[in-house]
């Protein structure tokens, strides 16, 4: 099934619409449009404009010899001294400082040619990088915007199990394909009220966001505790509540405090490809005299199960990502390109009927008639916070039966076992941990009921039970700590650009002659196939 080095996720792009939402992220309204009165491009203008003087100042006379002082003094030195040979005619390539989100420092906009794409790139930039499809770069960038107690994993088979290896619950499932219509029969006419559906603008590859947002805006917290979407997404799905799902996306298509944290992951060569790719569709489209229309500029095969086996369909239905979302006994499939949800199936969850077996037929149906290019990945409870409450929950437990030993003998321990008297281990957080926090995962009712009117030896044996569970709840713990870290490593590691120490490498490999002497290593035939 899905390959570990999945390609990337291509939005289907046509030329962009131009933005009639504001900063939803700073509390603007969606009615509201864009503000660029204080764009970096203006403060430059500005800014010269001002040295510049007013119009009816009288200038001052210059000598040339003031002239040739006014001048810096490493533009003097350039003019003086001549180049040698060894200097080379351009500076190396610099990196600019990283901020905390990983992103380069502010810089000019748009940075130079040699210099990694900065802040101010990413922030005028109106578009969404394409992300490779790496469960970890979904986990930070969903933690990043505020969301807890939830994780992406990469699902390989979507038998019983392996599901069963994936943290459960799983609120959604993501399938990354080459994108091609189907079910278009059970699409609904209007949006249901208790679904949260939102239309893909075009021109973004934003499919991959808007896919765990589909699925994360329609958690129930009250059956799930556990998860807190954060600030900004409830405040966001607030707002839209009462749109439509083409108003959902234009707000998500102007949603700036998400689009800086996914675009925190773009490369200058990525910003170039993605322009490239949507001025050439553009061209395309004035050459064919039919404008493109919002959905449709590359969706070539009919409403089924089948693809087009052509190069040039291959290589129009780019890859894209959906969702399968279970809400309310109903499992939606929730796809940006098209017009309203889709009804896909029923389970019934009181009876004990897993979404999972109720859909996981009709995913492999549909991977199994087209290519083998693609991954299914899950959005699932993370298990952070029900281990840490089990932990906490087991030390009170454990505290209980210590004193209720001590009440019925003290010295209970001269006469047990070395297994009898081990203590439980205790991860780092919970000697951070107020008396007060810890208070806040009691003892359960029954099983204090249970601990007060237990015997000596069965209060040792539950004593030892105890110790095993916790020791084993902080040894998980520690193995998704541990997993967490590697993600926030990864995702740091993929925000740094080496493009530009890559260029500058390969130009100075040309100019030694090093390229033109190894050339004859490496066929024609291999060159052109690259």
């Amino acid at each position: 099934m899905a390959k570990k080095n999945s390609p990337k996720s291509k939005a289907k792009s046509m030329p962009p619409r131009k933005a009639v939402a504001g900063d939803l992220s700073n509390g603007g309204s969606a009615d509201a449009p864009i503000d660029i009165s204080s764009s970096p491009k203006k403060e430059v203008a500005e800014k010269a404009t001002r040295s510049k003087g007013s119009p009816g100042r009288k200038k001052k006379e210059m000598s040339p010899t003031s002239k040739k002082r006014a001048l810096k003094e490493s533009e003097l030195e350039q003019e003086q001294e001549p180049t040698s040979k060894k200097t080379k005619a351009s500076p190396a390539p610099t990196t600019p400082k990283k901020e905390k989100n990983g992103s380069p420092a502010t810089g000019r906009s748009p940075s130079p040619s040699d210099q990694a794409a900065t802040v101010v790139d990413k922030a005028n930039w109106q578009g969404f990088c394409e992300i490779e499809s790496d469960p970890a770069y979904f986990s930070v960038i969903l933690r990043e915007i505020g969301v807890r107690g939830i994780t992406v994993r990469e699902v390989p088979f979507l038998d019983p199990g392996t599901l069963s290896m994936i943290p459960n619950p799983i609120f959604g499932l993501i399938l990354l394909f080459r994108h091609r219509e189907f079910d278009l029969a059970a699409q609904e006419k209007t949006c249901p009220s208790n679904v949260w559906f939102a239309n893909q603008m075009p021109g973004q590859n934003s499919c991959a966001t808007l896919a765990m947002i589909h699925a994360l805006l329609n958690v129930s917290k009250e059956e799930n505790p556990d998860v807190d979407i954060g600030e900004h997404m409830r405040q966001f799905k607030q707002f839209t509540s009462t749109f439509t799902p083409f108003q959902r996306g234009e707000a998500f298509a102007s949603w700036n405090y998400v689009k800086k944290i996914h675009n925190s992951f773009a490369k200058e060569m990525d910003i170039l490809e993605n322009d490239k790719h949507l001025a050439h569709k553009v061209n395309k489209a004035k050459k064919e005299g039919k404008p493109a229309k919002p959905g449709k500029e590359r969706r070539h095969s009919a409403d089924s199960n089948a693809t087009d086996d052509s190069a040039d369909s291959f290589e129009e239905n780019a890859h894209h990502y959906i969702a399968f979302v279970p809400i309310a006994g109903s499992i939606w499939k929730l796809d940006g390109m098209d017009a309203q949800p889709t009804l896909m199936g029923s389970y019934d969850a009181e009876n004990g009927e897993n979404w999972l077996d109720a859909i996981s037929d009709r995913i492999m149906a549909l991977m199994a008639a087209g290519d083998d290019d693609y991954g299914v990945y899950a959005i699932a409870q993370c298990p952070l916070a029900p281990l840490r409450r089990q932990i906490c929950e087991g030390h009170n437990t454990f505290r209980r039966v210590e004193r209720r030993l001590a009440a019925i003998n003290t010295d209970w321990k001269s006469f047990a076992t070395e297994e009898e008297t081990q203590e439980p281990s205790s991860p780092s957080f919970l000697a951070d941990m107020a008396p007060e926090e810890l208070a806040g995962f009691p003892v359960p009712e029954d099983v204090e009921e249970e601990i007060d009117e237990e015997e000596m030896s069965e209060l040792v044996v539950r004593r030892t039970c105890l110790v095993r569970e916790i020791t084993e709840a902080t040894m998980q713990y520690v193995v998704e700590e541990a997993q967490v870290n590697q993600e926030n490593q990864a995702a740091e590691e993929r925000r740094w650009d080496y493009g530009p120490a890559i260029k500058k490498w390969m130009e100075m490999l040309a100019e030694n002659g090093f390229l033109e002497e190894n050339l004859h290593l490496f066929p024609l035939e291999d060159r052109k196939k690259k």
